[in-house]
């Protein structure tokens, strides 16, 4: 067994050694020390651990009481007195947890053990105790004890502090009989019942609102109340715990604005404006006379703003922009920002249907009015689709109406408007599968190149030929660049589509050139989103290199709208293609507004007149006369003319009698895959070595 360590504290030797003769011939697991007085006691106890002290009692003395209490203050180990008379002991010496006495004559190790372990057991109940009202006092949630009955016989600090009072104001009473719950008969109730419950061995909670200092404030706490049984399985006690969940609440209401909200301009966001609309739907279904319209309004060039003055300066501008549109709505009219640059508004009162078109045309009326950030003079627009509440679409369904109505009036011109009709919705889905099947033609090589030949009008020699871009669709055959080309440059994929076509061009021009086709040239468009690509003339030299080309076999097609949009990087690009030999012509040439100061400082070679003009030169004496006056201006700004749409000898003779230098159209051929071209070319070749050359 484990010894137990006893430190016997005696003056008397004979005492000691009698008590000692006594307990070792009763046991044998103790360790016994002998402290013969109390400055050699407080030695020991400082340099040892005992599991009790047994200590002589001496009446009246003085130095004896002064090391009990200096005991009693340094460590909580069980303490007995042994009393030699019938004298009864001092209750001052006596500590009620772990001090008890036995008589010197009644001594034995059975007693000794089972005082010890009482006075141990005592202390170990103390300690837990004290924890108990620790954690109790400390604890973060409010803590009340109740008896059965529902009489509040503790509570805790934090209580206390919450509800402003003092434990002598409520300790002793019944709960719902506390002032501030008497006040409420709805709470009391509540607490009765909960109470009730408790002491059916139930387990239950409530939410109470507590009144605070202000009338129009309160608290709203969580209360459980738990029920405590004793060893007999009897409820004694009634665990009354209380969470504060006001700082929750308010946290949970912030969480909730800002997940309903957006975080820049304070409007709601997508999400909740689907609920508005959802109400709105649901409201309107069975009144007749109350009409639904969504707006969904886009602003027009808003990236010109985050590119130029930097993305604060384009926050200050929506925010600008929402407090102004904002102010022109009357109070039941929910405006909403879905993201970007893009506004919604609800419209679920209205009387005529024409007020969704007026408040459209007002809102753009509004923005027309200059916005001024930091000095800086900022006028936008909006493009806005409109859609009604028919009675058969979905929240969901109408504000993609109204967004595909939006994208139709950007189409159109943007600053406008446009209502939503059911063929945009099939134009919506129809451009939709056009894109997926877009995204994967490269791949699954559903893009073929055409190639229209251009003849030298002085000698009807094949020249060169541009090509142009066919896309086969899986249910609707070859497409034209002209209904695909604007979903490429949308989505961005008409860098990759291009930089295949010039590589895949390169390729054809150097193998009809091997097959023995005289050809000078091949002609090539690039469009915007090319011509800014950082690797363009990196991508241009690839493909003429991996061709096994010469850069003089390569001609680019640009539009004049393209070129003009920053003119000193456009002069710096077009002169690295010069510089590589490569030749540049502007494509639909009078579409645009070309600027004659700009045109004569660019590094190009040649102006493609667009067939719109050339159309009507037989016919049109404004025809005639822009294409007379082109190509003199051409030639004498040095630069070669292509004629584009020549589709009649009377047009052709008409241009070889007045210079044009190239011409291109059906008359000659139109548009014809590879092999078809090279058979086609070596045909017209020998043809023309046996025709008389046109007149000059």
């Amino acid at each position: 067994m484990e010894k137990v360590r006893i430190l016997i504290i005696e003056e008397e030797a004979q005492d000691y050694l009698n008590t000692r003769q006594l307990l070792d011939e009763q046991t044998s697991i103790l360790s016994i020390d002998w402290a013969p007085n109390y400055e050699i006691a407080v030695k020991r106890i400082k340099q040892n651990t005992y599991d009790a002290y047994l200590v002589g009692y001496h009446a009246s003395n003085l130095a004896q009481k002064r090391f009990l209490n200096w005991l009693y203050k340094y460590t909580t180990t069980p303490t007995i007195l042994i009393t030699k008379t019938a004298e009864p002991i001092d209750p001052s010496y006596l500590d009620s947890y772990r001090t008890d006495f036995i008589a010197q004559e009644q001594l034995n190790w059975l007693l000794l053990e089972r005082v010890i372990r009482y006075l141990a057991n005592l202390l170990a109940l103390q300690q837990r105790e004290r924890n108990f009202q620790t954690i109790f006092d400390n604890a973060f949630q409010l803590m009340i004890l109740l008896t059965p009955e529902g009489i509040l016989q503790e509570i805790n600090q934090t209580a206390l502090k919450f509800f402003k009072i003092n434990s002598e104001m409520i300790i002793g009473f019944l709960l719902w009989e506390i002032p501030w719950i008497k006040s409420l008969p709805q709470t009391q109730t509540v607490f009765q019942t909960a109470i009730m419950q408790a002491t059916q061995g139930e387990f239950t909670h409530c939410e109470v609102k507590i009144p605070l200092d202000k009338p129009d404030e309160g608290g709203i706490v969580n209360f459980s109340f738990t029920p405590l049984m004793n060893t007999a399985g009897e409820i004694e006690w009634i665990l009354m715990e209380g969470r504060d969940l006001s700082e929750c609440r308010a946290l949970e209401q912030q969480l909730t604005h800002t997940t309903l909200h957006d975080q820049l301009t304070g409007l709601p966001n997508r999400h909740l404006f689907l609920e508005y609309l959802e109400q709105a739907i649901t409201q309107a279904q069975p009144d007749k006379d109350k009409h639904v319209a969504v707006l969904f309004m886009d602003l027009d060039r808003f990236q010109m703003v985050n590119a130029s003055l930097g993305h604060d300066m384009g926050d200050w501008l929506l925010m600008e922009i929402a407090q102004r549109v904002q102010g022109c709505l009357e109070k039941d009219i929910i405006l909403a920002r879905s993201g970007g640059d893009e506004f919604m508004i609800l419209l679920d009162q209205m009387q005529d249907l024409n007020e969704a078109t007026r408040l459209a045309a007002m809102i753009n009326e509004i923005l027309a009015n200059p916005f001024s950030l930091d000095g800086y003079e900022v006028i936008t627009s909006a493009s806005i689709g409109i859609a009604y509440y028919t009675g058969a679409e979905e929240s969901t369904d109408l504000l993609r109406n109204a967004d595909t109505a939006m994208y139709r009036a950007k189409m159109t011109g943007k600053s406008g408007y446009a209502v939503f009709s059911q063929g945009m919705h099939k134009q919506a889905v129809s451009r939709l599968q056009i894109e997926t099947n877009l995204h994967q033609a490269i791949e699954k090589n559903r893009f073929i190149l055409l190639y229209q030949p251009q003849t030298e009008l002085a000698s009807e020699q094949l020249i060169s030929t541009e090509s142009v871009i066919r896309f086969c669709h899986p249910q609707n055959g070859f497409m034209s660049s002209v209904d695909f080309k604007p979903i490429l440059e949308d989505t961005g994929i008409i860098v990759s589509v291009e930089e295949w076509m010039l590589r895949m061009a390169c390729q054809h021009l150097k193998a009809w050139l091997a097959a023995g086709l005289s050809i000078s040239r091949i002609a090539v468009n690039l469009s915007a989103h090319q011509f800014r690509n950082k690797r363009l003339i990196n991508m241009v030299a690839e493909s003429i290199k991996g061709s096994g080309l010469t850069p003089e076999c390569l001609e680019l097609e640009l539009t004049e709208n393209l070129l003009f949009d920053d003119i000193d990087s456009t002069i710096t690009t077009l002169k690295r293609f010069k510089d590589m030999g490569i030749r540049v012509t502007i494509d639909e040439f009078g579409m645009g507004y070309a600027s004659l100061n700009y045109l004569k400082r660019l590094p190009i070679d040649s102006l493609k007149i667009d067939q719109s003009f050339i159309k009507g030169i037989t016919c049109s004496p404004e025809d005639t006369a822009i294409t007379v006056a082109t190509i003199d201006m051409a030639h004498a700004l040095g630069l070669t003319v292509i004629a584009e749409g020549v589709e009649t000898i009377e047009q052709r003779d008409f241009l070889c009698d007045h210079g044009c230098d190239f011409a291109q159209g059906y008359l000659y051929a139109g548009p014809m895959e590879n092999k078809d071209f090279l058979e086609w070319g070596k045909q017209y070749n020998k043809m023309i070595n046996t025709k008389p050359p046109c007149k000059q």
